[in-house]
């Protein structure tokens, strides 16, 4: 035992003041009743606020309770009700939104240091009990009913306090299925009586007091169940459904920030992310007497990843099983398209560097269909092929920054008379286009100098088609494409590439010359 390491340890004391010394470096400032019974902190009203411009939001917790273990790490514990408060001002003065949430199974230990901090927590439920108004006219309340409900999570973090002006974090977590249902009638009127501001119902939790820095609500008003009633009122339903997901997280974050008044990029902060998921959908309609729109939209999964630092930022959006319909009055039927597949991508550099820095951007499109409403509109007859369409552009290459793009001023964006960086050299890793029986595939690489307000390529891609005089003359049939223009786009074709090794298949090689020209198979196009 001796000769065993020492085990970190923190206090529940150490714990909360921690907690309060990182809220009041955001502008976040947390407080509470605090009643230390020895082994343990009860915070009663523990309550915490930001500004967004206008508008205060708050949360409050009647109460939490932070116990010291006997193995150096601390125990926390909450009341089953979170309360979020929306307050900003009004034509009746000074108006508030407030949304009361339950919470079940919720636990968390935090272990470590005050240096090093990790907490572990978990939550087996997060639904939405209430949704009230404050100080608002009657008349101006919607009629409304809402839904939250967060099918549980479990995360584990840790904070990295060794770094002056710093924290660095990492972690991980895996949520439960999340679902949000609204539906909202337009108020008839906007009359009404004055609201009753003498009532303060209790806290949940018990907790009435507002000592520890919370808030005391007024009474507010409870809306009415929307009736969908005819006439110009207007109704809205908006529904969202997400699958349960994965996340990994890590970064550094600067300390002292105002992060709702901030105009540039704080330096040295970092963050990465990256979530994979199930399935996701979602739905928004409108209806009223002048208007009719229902949109919505599914996946099976999918993915989503993103970076941001003063060096770079990383973007992605990937789904698979995707499903999007859409229906408005001025439409003469709903549209609706589906894709097995999608992919959006971007990776660039974004601080000023000597030499060039690499960046990467991919979209791909695959197994892409629309329904058949849509073709009978523009191919009545069935003449061109239904299979799925499908377009995929990766590519690569080097780009010369001369200015930090991201901690650069509003006033020096605006007064910038330069472009703020170059491109060097661009790879076509991949072009591939396929739709209606033909298939267009490329790849190619390019540079370009140094000095160019125009940038000019040199270099050489290398272009390959397949089905071509099939799909042209199946357009003509079906009277999309004039004979003559079918017959000129196959002049070209002719005259631009050459007979591939299969029938109807064409090759054809474009150089970029560093003079200017352009050819293709040693034909001058330019």
């Amino acid at each position: 035992m001796a000769a065993s390491p020492a085990m970190a340890e923190i206090t529940a004391q150490e714990l909360w003041a921690l907690w309060q010394e990182q809220a009041m470096q955001y502008g976040q400032p947390v407080t509470a009743e605090v009643t230390d019974t020895g082994g343990s902190l009860v915070l009663n009203n523990m309550t915490s606020e930001m500004v967004v411009e206008d508008m205060t939001v708050s949360t409050s917790f009647a109460q939490v309770t932070l116990t010291n273990q006997d193995d150096g790490t601390v125990s926390i514990s909450a009341a089953d009700s979170l309360v979020y408060r929306f307050e900003g001002p009004s034509p009746a003065g000074t108006s508030a939104v407030i949304a009361t949430f339950t919470l079940s199974g919720l636990q968390a230990t935090a272990s470590g240091s005050t240096e090093m901090l990790s907490v572990d927590s978990q939550m087996s439920n997060f639904e939405l009990a209430d949704l009230a108004f404050e100080n608002v006219p009657p008349g101006e309340i919607p009629e409304h009913e809402a839904s939250l409900s967060l099918a549980g999570f479990q995360s584990s973090y840790t904070y990295d306090f060794t770094q002056p002006g710093f924290v660095g974090f990492n972690g991980s977590a895996s949520i439960g299925p999340l679902a949000i249902a609204f539906e909202a009638q337009e108020p008839v009127g906007s009359g009404g009586t004055e609201t009753d501001e003498s009532a303060t119902p209790t806290m949940p939790g018990g907790s009435t007091g507002n000592d520890g820095g919370g808030f005391t609500p007024v009474q507010p008003q409870q809306p009415t169940t929307p009736s969908k009633q005819a006439g110009d009122q207007g109704f809205a339903e908006f529904a969202l459904n997400f699958g349960a997901s994965e996340s990994t997280f890590s970064g550094t974050m600067p300390l002292g920030v105002d992060w709702m008044n901030t105009e540039t990029y704080p330096a040295g902060m970092a963050i990465e992310m990256d979530t994979s998921y199930d399935s996701a959908s979602v739905r928004f309609a409108y209806e009223d007497r002048f208007e009719n729109v229902d949109i919505s939209a599914s996946n099976t999964g999918g993915s989503i990843g993103f970076a941001i630092s003063e060096q770079a930022m990383r973007y992605a959006l990937g789904a698979e099983g995707v499903e999007v319909s859409v229906f408005t009055q001025d439409l003469p039927f709903p549209i609706s398209a589906a894709a097995d597949s999608t992919l959006v991508s971007v990776d660039i550099p974004l601080a000023r560097s000597d030499t060039p820095s690499p960046f990467a951007a991919e979209v791909a499109y695959e197994g892409v269909t629309v329904d058949e409403s849509i073709w009978a509109m523009v191919d009545p007859g069935g003449q061109v092929p239904r299979g799925p369409a499908t377009i995929i552009m990766d590519v690569s290459g080097t780009v010369q920054i001369f200015v930090d793009l991201l901690t650069m001023s509003p006033e020096e964006m605006e007064n910038m008379t330069s472009a703020p960086g170059e491109l060097r050299d661009l790879t076509l890793n991949n072009l591939r286009v396929s739709f209606g029986g033909a298939e267009l595939t490329g790849v190619g690489d390019v540079d370009f100098q140094p000095g160019q307000i125009i940038p000019v390529p040199v270099g050489s891609v290398d272009l390959s088609l397949t089905g071509a005089n099939g799909l042209l003359q199946t357009l003509s049939n079906a009277g999309l494409v004039p004979p003559q223009q079918a017959g000129m786009a196959r002049g070209m074709l002719g005259m631009f590439a050459v007979p591939g090794s299969g029938p109807d298949s064409y090759t054809s090689n474009i150089e970029f010359g560093a003079d200017g020209s352009i050819t293709a198979n040693g034909v001058p196009l330019r």
